[in-house]
């Protein structure tokens, strides 16, 4: 994890770079160390993750056009690393065509930046992913659930590592309209009530690597292994409606059996869960796995609360 440094109020880091350019990489450790990091060297692509894990690199930047391994696939190694996926990496080219970025990003990039660069717009790319990648353990300060980004580091993970897995979203319907009329404490219960109800489901799952996340508003999502998704689901959808009742006792108000409306004029909260299987196939990316997701939502809420799924291994 990169520290900071109080006195700049910078982040200072150890920052790995893989090109077979020795002057280009020269001028960089140069800059680099000037701004108070420490600063690695990798001149063939296959040493690249040793060497982040050796240096225990804070960011790794990685120059697309390797003569052994391109960078495209030293970003897939890194993601594909139980130790290693959440660390940054930065894709360097001098090809940044649009399609060229779009492949990187998919790869799990966290950024390209197209050479040569100036070297304000470096460190201040550098920057921003060294300040995002300090805070990505923190866990979510109201459901205590891992964060929506490092969620997608784990997607990514799954992805690049070529494992079978399920994605599981749940949302809570009407909760904006709830909130309103009910306080926001009366909102924030619910979405404790629906990330205790996530983990609680999980258990039984014995997966140590089981970590559902708050995605934001009302939605939430986890990994699970694509033969337990669909019992996973009708745990959650089940436990949510039998506990749904205490949740609104415990805040005073009365609730109605129909699902989507509560009672004295209370929007009713109900859930969505639906989850999509990804296969071990090469050529996935986190977005498309969102955009299936999305796909299976916008049906879901035409229909209405209830268990969904996209069973198809993609």
């Amino acid at each position: 994890m990169a520290a900071r440094d109080c006195t700049k109020g910078a982040f200072v880091a150890k920052i790995v770079y893989v090109d077979w350019d020795e002057r280009f990489s020269g001028v960089i450790g140069e800059f680099l160390r000037s701004s108070g990091h420490e600063f690695v060297t990798v001149t063939r692509g296959a040493a690249a993750c040793d060497t982040v894990r050796e240096t225990q690199a804070d960011l790794v930047v990685v120059e697309v056009m390797m003569p052994d391994i391109c960078g495209f696939e030293i970003c897939r190694r890194v993601r594909a690393d139980r130790g290693l996926f959440t660390t940054p990496v930065m894709l360097v080219s001098q090809m940044a065509a649009e399609e060229e970025i779009q492949h990187g990003l998919a790869q799990g990039a966290d950024d390209y930046l197209a050479k040569p660069f100036d070297s304000n717009v470096f460190q201040t790319r550098i920057m921003s992913l060294l300040a995002n990648s300090a805070t990505i353990g923190e866990s979510d300060a109201l459901t205590g659930l891992v964060s929506h980004r490092l969620k997608k580091y784990m997607v990514q993970h799954r992805i690049s590592a070529r494992k079978p897995f399920a994605i599981v979203c749940l949302e809570l319907m009407n909760l904006v309209e709830f909130g309103r009329k009910a306080g926001i404490e009366a909102r924030n219960r619910a979405l404790q009530q629906g990330a205790r109800i996530l983990s609680a489901c999980g258990k039984p799952l014995n997966d140590e690597f089981f970590h559902p996340a708050h995605m934001g508003a009302g939605h939430f999502m986890c990994v699970v292994q694509p033969d337990m998704a669909e019992k996973y689901c009708g745990w959650v959808h089940s436990l949510w409606k039998e506990q749904l009742p205490d949740l609104y006792a415990s805040l005073g108000l009365s609730h109605a059996a129909e699902p989507g409306r509560g009672g004295n004029g209370m929007p009713g909260l109900s859930a969505l869960v639906y989850y999509t299987v990804c296969s071990s196939r090469a050529g996935r990316s986190v977005q498309e796995c969102f955009e299936i997701l999305a796909a299976i939502r916008d049906h879901a809420r035409l229909v209405g609360e209830g268990v969904y799924a996209d069973r198809r291994m993609r």
